[in-house]
């Protein structure tokens, strides 16, 4: 029996998630080219992505009391949104704009918290860097394995 968000346990997420702290905190200070260190962290997140958005909207659904189950169409869904949401950000300014300050946002609750414990006082939101490369849509069809790793656990019926 599955439970809720319990997708992301599958060895194919930590191993994405694996990847993305190796690759950015070993492999992107190393002699390892730039162009690869860049699109093996954007395929881990093609892979990991769409089967984390599932999770909270299982998680989402479960705390509300009602009945869920692993579906197919969240699935499906999530990896549609991820793969255009990704592309957006990588070759449209405006989607690259939404993006460096949403993150942002996202990031200063905790970077506030850090700064107020180290004594700093208040810090400014502040947009996150993003250096759009449309060549990284090669990294797209990764979405392709969330699928598949999500797709088996969501059953015949989902």
């Amino acid at each position: 029996m599955s439970r809720p968000a319990d997708g992301l346990v599958h060895p194919i997420p930590l191993l994405a998630v694996a990847l993305l702290v190796v690759n950015d905190h070993v492999l992107k200070g190393s002699a390892a080219p730039g162009w690869l260190t860049g699109k093996l962290s954007d395929g881990a997140g093609m892979v990991f992505f769409p089967l984390f958005l599932q999770a909270a909207g299982e998680w989402l659904v479960a705390r509300t009391g009602r009945p869920w189950g692993p579906s197919r169409r969240a699935l499906v869904g999530s990896a549609v949104a991820t793969a255009v949401v990704f592309s957006l950000v990588q070759v449209w300014p405006p989607a690259t704009a939404a993006y460096q300050w949403g993150l942002g946002l996202l990031q200063w609750p905790p970077r506030q918290a850090l700064a107020l414990v180290g004594g700093r006082g208040w810090i400014d939101l502040a947009p996150v860097a993003v250096t759009p490369d449309p060549t990284d849509l090669i990294t797209v069809p990764f979405v392709v394995v969330a699928v598949a790793v999500g797709w088996r656990r969501a059953g015949p019926t989902a």
